[in-house]
């Protein structure tokens, strides 16, 4: 098995092994990473504009699962222009992240 299968598959079993309750994150602390990490690709206002490459933030959470967007952060696809974030973020911070994007969902 190669090394980006190994870890494709460790990442996975993380994945599924954390619990993903954005009520666990913090919102506040989300998006203080979010202006951090990810206002250089994704639009991370509240009520921005909906777009899909990469999507604004409003429209990850009216469109993405918690195990989506959970995953996507974790185990980025290996050709996509996503960073592998997860060697900077602890889960916890993920958590935070997802709580953030969450507090946009439309209402």
């Amino acid at each position: 098995m190669s090394a980006i299968r190994l870890f494709k598959l460790s990442a996975l079993i993380l994945v599924s092994m954390t619990t993903i309750s954005h009520a666990e994150g913090k919102a506040a602390e989300g998006e203080v990473l979010a202006r951090e990490w990810c206002i250089r690709c994704h639009n991370v206002e509240p009520g921005g504009a909906f777009k899909q490459h990469p999507p604004s933030f409003a429209a990850i959470a009216a469109y993405r699962s918690d195990e989506q967007v959970y995953s996507r952060i974790m185990i980025p696809p290996l050709h996509s222009n996503m960073p592998q974030i997860v060697y900077v973020l602890m889960p916890e911070n993920v958590d935070h992240l997802l709580a953030y994007i969450r507090s946009l969902e439309p209402k």
